[in-house]
């Protein structure tokens, strides 16, 4: 083979490397709205919401893609959208329902981001059901390599249910921190002995983790179980291992893995106790 040749194919497996590794383009569309949502045991809540769900959709993008975001209003009220992995001036978060929302920004840092409402005030439409969680994926991969991947985002609900089991929010309750639901993934119950999320004996589980509060801290534990390893912020530069819970405030996300030896039910809750009743507490089931 001539030496020209050669050059040729050093070349072009190097421009072929870049084109694999190449930062994407992405571009999410979310549509505020008010819309009444059921969280569990009966009772539904006059939620604000990213696309009629809480939380709203997950985000997934690849550290270094570049990342649009952009935010439609339906309703009457001012709305935005802040992204935690988004490094730029906080103006570009907000508008008015006039006005779609649209900015950009490199995924530069990989991790588990809250992003929210920042509208005024920021603790109402957070409470009110406006958050979600975005995963920027690691350039290289995971350390951990393949596994089962589980998202779960802690949130809290403040206000009474009325005869109809309708609960709507109460600034006072947000006000003073008493939530009086605290749930997973928006619902109470959601992951009950009868709707358990299902994992397999011996198989990597890796659990994308957001508290998106907006008051309490939240401390992550799966009975049974102590994490081999935890990226603190979802970020492979902060990991922690062997690690039986996790504690994160407000707006804190994490990785954690693991896996289990026998078939079985894996109780994973807050271990605040009071959280628990309130909602906080779910299952793994095992199978072979």
């Amino acid at each position: 083979m001539g030496m020209a040749v050669v050059l040729a194919l050093m070349v072009t497996t190097i421009v072929l490397g870049r084109r694999t590794s190449a930062a994407a383009d992405r571009t999410f569309t979310l549509t505020a709205e008010r819309k009444q949502i059921p969280i569990g045991s009966g009772l539904s809540y006059n939620a604000w919401t990213y696309d009629g769900t809480v939380p709203g959709p997950t985000l997934r993008v690849r550290q270094g893609d570049n990342v649009t975001i952009r935010l439609l209003n339906q309703t009457s009220d001012a709305h935005g959208i802040e992204i935690l992995a988004a490094q730029i001036a906080p103006k570009h978060f907000s508008g008015d329902p006039s006005t779609t929302i649209s900015y950009n920004f490199p995924a530069t840092v990989p991790g588990v981001f809250d992003y929210h409402c920042s509208a005024i005030p920021v603790l109402d439409h957070v409470a009110s059901g406006m958050y979600g969680m975005m995963i920027v994926e690691p350039r290289a991969g995971w350390p951990g390599g393949k596994a089962q991947e589980v998202t779960i985002v802690q949130g809290e609900f403040y206000g009474t249910p009325d005869p109809h089991g309708l609960v709507v929010g109460d600034h006072t309750r947000m006000l003073a921190a008493q939530p009086d639901f605290i749930v997973f993934n928006g619902a109470v119950g959601r992951y009950s002995i009868s709707s358990p999320i299902r994992i397999k004996v011996g198989a990597p589980v890796r659990l994308f983790f957001l508290n998106a509060g907006p008051n309490l801290n939240a401390t992550f534990h799966v009975s049974g179980v102590i994490f081999r390893t935890v990226y603190l912020d979802g970020n492979p530069a902060n990991a922690v291992h062997q690690v039986p819970s996790v504690e994160l405030g407000p707006g804190q996300g994490a990785a954690l893995e693991f896996k289990v030896d026998e078939p079985g039910e894996y109780r994973f809750y807050d271990d605040a106790g009071a959280h628990s009743y309130k909602g906080a507490l779910g299952v793994f089931r095992a199978d072979q």
